[in-house]
């Protein structure tokens, strides 16, 4: 680095590139309202917002109530001048008001200034302030404490403040004094942890709880508050979660603590009974010691203690074979009833394993095999998979010899809907013939009337008038083989047609009789 800024080249050439730099700052600042930079050297102007005026009065006979706090100063000078103060980054400039020999009153003073470069001309705005004078008055208030977003801490609540001192001295406006309503010490207990101990600020509060603009005496005071969180014992209850490796099993399972004291709000404090702790089996291959995955319910915030731990240990594991376990199939749809396909007899073989002696008395009574209907596919499938839940006692592990099982779905109302549609078909033989009773009549009578036609377009007629009983052995085969179609829906409906058409022979043979005389 030495041996760059030995070379007079480098150092010239950093010193441009800071000339080029202060020249962009200048020329690009959108708050300097530019006069132009010509051969005739016009001035350039640069505006401050916002800068605070100080009131400089006799502050122990007087308080100021109502005054223009702040104001912009408008600055004009060369541009060398200008970009001089900016790069000063200087905050030792001020605007004041004089009013030392100003009494009570409503005052219209003039805006001063000072500590600005003397070749920059200052311009403030507005360049008169309105200032109220009041005469100060000083009185004795007790001092309270005020608890802030005691809300937001939903672990505790405080109470019992001690404060110091009792009593403080407040000095501003008459006018100011008289909306005291009390003078109080905050304190913020949104973040606490427990007790609080320790200096806050003080403040004057009108009625409303608007802060008033007085002086203290002193500022600040000590306070001392004690932290109360609901809270009651419950015991703890260890929940296995996760598998053990094959051939191991857990023998005895002690938590560290079997009570621990909960902290939180009143209610979620009342409605919690108990507390649990999760042990991961994934992580036990041993016996050990083991932490637990403490669980706060809803609106607890913590325990105590903090973290529980659990004494585990491990033993060898049996397994045994129970046979023909019965299966249940679980959300059937209403009206519907299934087949087995696979297992056909909807039994299965299961193995059990647990530790040593656990698996002595378990039968296939204790075991319980769930087919869960999924309402999956459609009514025409031939059949359905379902998935095959097992459960057991408690530290008993249990595997079904399959994890799903097939049944055939039987819907009951299908039978109901075909007898519904078998009984109006079983109908139709009694119209038909009927309306063939009645056909024989009309064709005879047109006969009468001398129409040749009909007797020419159906000369089989007339052979079959002159033998009644062929025609009836004709006409009753069809009617009886209809009857045996529909033997289970029509019943004994296969008489009537029969009856029926013994007579119509009879009338026909009597009205061809008597044509033909």
């Amino acid at each position: 680095m030495d041996k760059l800024f030995a070379n007079k080249w480098f150092v010239r050439f950093l010193s441009l590139a800071f000339a080029v730099m202060l020249y962009l700052i200048v020329n690009m600042d959108p708050t300097v309202n530019n006069a132009g930079v010509g051969p005739d050297g016009e001035d350039q102007t640069y505006t401050i917002e916002d800068v605070n005026i100080t009131p400089e009065y006799n502050e122990e006979e007087y308080a100021v109530t109502n005054m223009t706090e702040n104001a912009d100063v408008t600055l004009s000078g060369s541009q060398t001048a200008i970009m001089l103060f900016r790069l000063s980054r200087s905050d030792s400039y001020e605007l004041y008001l004089d009013m030392q020999n100003l009494g009570a009153g409503t005052h219209n003073v003039q805006v001063s200034h000072r500590d600005f470069p003397t070749d920059l001309e200052v311009t403030p705005s507005p360049e008169y302030a309105t200032v109220t004078l009041e005469e100060r008055e000083e009185t004795t208030f007790p001092l309270e404490t005020q608890i802030l977003n005691e809300e937001q801490n939903e672990e505790f609540s405080f109470g019992n403040p001690t404060v110091s001192p009792e009593e403080v001295t407040v000095s501003g406006a008459g006018t100011v004094i008289e909306q005291i309503d009390r003078v109080v010490a905050q304190v913020d207990v949104s973040e606490a942890d427990g007790d609080i101990n320790g200096n806050f600020p003080i403040v004057a509060l009108d009625a409303e709880g608007n802060e008033l603009d007085v002086n203290t005496e002193p500022q600040e005071a000590s306070v001392e508050l004690s932290a109360d969180a609901p809270s009651k014992e419950v015991p703890v209850n260890v929940e296995r979660t996760g598998s053990l490796n094959t051939g191991a099993a857990i023998s005895e399972v002690i938590a560290s603590d079997e009570e621990v004291t909960i902290y939180g709000s009143e209610e979620a404090v009342q409605n919690t009974d108990s507390i649990n702790a999760a042990l991961d089996l994934n992580e036990v291959d041993e016996s050990g010691t083991y932490e637990l995955d403490v669980q706060l319910p809803e609106g607890i915030q913590r325990t105590n203690p903090e973290e529980l731990s659990a004494s585990v240990t491990v033993a060898g594991e049996e397994q045994a074979t129970l046979e023909n376990v019965p299966i249940s199939i679980v959300n059937l749809p209403s009206g519907a009833s299934t087949s087995w396909v696979a297992p056909s007899s909807g039994q299965m073989d299961v193995q059990i394993y647990g530790e040593a002696g656990a698996l002595e008395g378990v039968s296939a009574e204790d075991i319980t095999l769930e087919a869960l209907w999924s309402g999956s596919g459609s009514s025409n499938e031939e059949s359905y998979t379902l998935p095959v839940e097992a459960s057991g006692p408690e530290g008993i592990q249990v595997s079904p010899a399959r994890d799903d099982v097939e049944v055939s779905l039987q819907q009951e109302e299908n039978d109901e809907e075909t007898e519904e549609e078998t009984e109006p078909e079983s109908e139709a033989p009694d119209e038909e013939q009927n309306e063939n009773t009645d056909d024989p009549e009309e064709s005879g009578q047109n006969d009468g009337d001398g129409d040749s036609s009909g007797q020419d377009d159906d000369p089989t007629e007339d052979t079959d008038n002159g033998s009644g009983s062929d025609e009836q052995d004709t006409e009753t085969d069809p009617q009886t083989d209809t009857g045996d179609t529909e033997e289970d829906g029509a019943g004994d409906t296969e008489e009537t047609p029969a009856e029926n058409e013994e007579e119509v022979p009879a009338e026909e043979n009597n009205e061809t009789d008597e044509e033909q005389q």
